[in-house]
């Protein structure tokens, strides 16, 4: 029960609340900050998706066929059946 009421509280957020938030941060920051705030932000995010990216192993290739090794242990291709390992 305690997961859900935060899942709701996000979801119905609409403009009219948006734009009160974005007043208040407005109020807070100052309209020189957000420009900063937002492009920090935006940065951060993108760092935060190319590391996640990286730490991603590529695909097992066959090297007869140039399929994609499906299998967890990865030691027969799908498409040919060549031995990969």
């Amino acid at each position: 029960m305690l997961m859900i009421a935060p899942l709701l509280l996000f979801g119905s957020l609409g403009m009219t609340e948006l734009l009160v938030i974005l007043a208040i941060l407005l109020l807070i920051f100052g309209a020189a900050k957000l420009p900063q705030l937002g492009g920090a932000l935006g940065k951060t995010i993108r760092n935060f998706k190319d590391e996640m990216k990286d730490g991603q192993a590529p695909p097992l290739k066959c090297p007869k066929c140039d399929a994609e090794i499906t299998d967890p242990a990865g030691e027969f291709c799908p498409k040919c059946g060549q031995k990969v390992k």
